[in-house]
């Protein structure tokens, strides 16, 4: 339920202290504004989830990308051409589990892993049964024995792998393509003809689902790798409707989003809502949580959803979003104006756009404490509204402003590029310097970071945590850490100075457990 209220601000208020941090009660924007509040939808777990996505850092890495030639209206694939981007292998994975591990002190970490099989990313589908010789290790026999390998030494490092795949796609070069087309479970149009996606034909579920198909090729994926160790599975493109090429009245080549997803069969649209649902709880009976991309098109399929799926990579509706706790579905990555609720920093393109690991990780450091440390904060509490400002294009751009309300006095504000946070007038995060608790690294512990740096800036304890004068502190960075002592306690007040892009973790009982 979306209510709405508008506010005419005249002026904003700001408080500020001595050592010049903004400390607003709440952050007010200076036009109307539009506020949808929180109404908790009806809601009860139809499976049982492993892991809590709310205060886990779920990346996806970009191992390799099937290259195809633009075979269907020039630019849509059917098939691979034979070649392939390679970004990384599993040896590289392992140092960036390494690395971000060091990073966050053991915050808890999935890692999907994205272009595994075949030759590498929407290579071969629906087939999901052979690795990515690109990606293995030399030692290794084969690249699912170099997989095993990875998910098995990343536990080591508060990591959860598994991989990233797709139900819905079938490629005219995959192994399975005549065995589908033989068992008529590819999408249909009234006439019988088979439906081009925009990647490849489609998969009926339903069809696949009837004919035992679906069960048939997740079991066998549960055989060649130990997902069920990992708990969690991530389906692309998980769609109830088929994103079909035309020529638009331009003359040139567009997508328009077809349903049900094949007439020929006379499934509806419930019935293949169900088969999802169905492939869900296939999966929840071995174990394994399954997160999707997105929401899913149309009220009717998220509201089926909910208590299924406990985290989706985009979470762009707003109302959906203002009806869930985070416990209950988490938003992978949010955009525009819902990340006032904070987001997960976009590992799979800050890597694959790295020239080296340590560039990667170096850019990882900055990205989770402004985003993922920060979100992990906001998801422990409840929300109560949200607030848009009028004056902008509303369109969900990062540059929108939009303010966040939660429970228990925290505020926040996303404009130019950064959360803002704050709680009961105590300023936690402003313009890229961070000040928020890390319990899991410790009781009290709280991780600061500055992405220009700063001098003598005095920061307030955040309520619930308390830290003693002889607290240690320790410079943060992928290969390790280091004593820091450019801090001083007083009271309830710890004043630091910070380089550019440092961060620190400041240590109550005087140790990190978790290095």
């Amino acid at each position: 339920m979306r209510k709405l209220l508008i506010f005419v601000f005249t002026a904003v208020a700001v408080i500020s202290c001595k050592s010049g941090n903004v400390n607003p009660d709440i952050y007010v924007l200076g036009n109307p504004a539009d506020t949808s509040y929180f109404k908790q939808a009806p809601f009860e777990w139809h499976v049982t989830p492993r892991h809590d996505y709310s205060q886990t850092y779920v990346i996806k890495l970009f191992m390799s990308q099937a290259l195809f030639d633009g075979d269907y209206m020039g630019r849509y694939k059917m098939h691979d051409n034979g070649l392939q981007t390679n970004y990384l292998n599993c040896e590289d994975a392992l140092e960036i589990i390494k690395g971000m591990d060091a990073i966050t002190c053991g915050f808890p970490k999935i890692v999907y892993l994205v272009g595994w099989q075949y030759l590498g990313h929407d290579s071969k589908y629906p087939a999901f049964f052979e690795g990515n010789e690109a990606i293995k290790r030399d030692c290794d026999t084969d690249a699912l024995e170099s997989m095993r390998w990875l998910m098995k030494e990343a536990r080591k490092y508060n990591t959860s792998v598994s991989v990233h795949i797709n139900m819905f796609d079938c490629y005219t070069d995959s192994p399975l393509f005549d065995e589908y087309v033989a068992a008529d479970v590819l999408a249909k149009d009234k006439g019988g003809n088979l439906l081009h996606g925009d990647w490849g034909y489609k998969v009926s579920y339903t069809a696949e689902w009837n004919a035992g198909l679906t069960q048939k090729r997740l079991d066998s994926l549960c055989r060649i790798l130990p997902i069920a160790e990992a708990g969690t599975l991530h389906i692309d493109a998980f769609h109830n409707t088929v994103p079909t090429p035309y020529i638009n009245e331009e003359g040139e080549p567009d997508i328009k989003l077809v349903a049900p997803i094949s007439p020929w069969h006379g499934f509806t649209e419930a019935q293949d809502v169900a088969t999802q649902l169905d492939i869900v709880k296939f999966m929840d009976a071995k174990g394994i949580d399954i997160t999707i991309e997105g929401v899913g098109e149309g009220d009717y399929a998220r509201k089926a959803f909910d208590g299924y799926i406990p985290m989706y990579w985009h979470y762009g509706n707003r109302e959906h979003q203002l009806s869930l706790k985070p416990s209950q579905a988490c938003g992978g990555n949010n955009y525009g104006v819902l990340r006032c609720f904070g987001y997960n920093a976009n590992g799979e393109s800050l890597f694959r756009e790295a020239r080296t690991l340590a560039e990667g990780l170096d850019a990882f450091k900055g990205a989770f404490c402004k985003s993922t440390l920060i979100a992990s904060y906001l998801n422990r509490f409840g929300r109560i509204a949200m607030v848009v400002d009028k004056g902008e294009d509303i369109d969900d751009d990062d540059d929108d402003m939009s303010i966040g309300i939660f429970e228990d006095g925290v505020r926040t504000l996303w404009k130019d590029g950064f959360v803002n946070v704050s709680r009961n007038g105590v300023v936690l995060a402003e313009n890229g310097d961070v000040f928020i608790p890390a319990p899991w690294a410790g009781d009290g512990a709280i991780i600061a970071y500055s992405e220009n740096g700063y001098s003598g800036r005095t920061w307030t304890l955040p309520e619930g945590t308390a830290v003693p004068r002889n607290a240690a502190a320790y410079t943060l960075d992928a290969d390790g850490r280091s004593e820091f002592h450019d801090f001083r306690i007083k009271g309830r007040s710890v004043t630091m100075s910070l380089e550019p892009d440092q961060m620190v973790i400041i240590c109550p009982d005087g140790a990190l457990t978790q290095l």
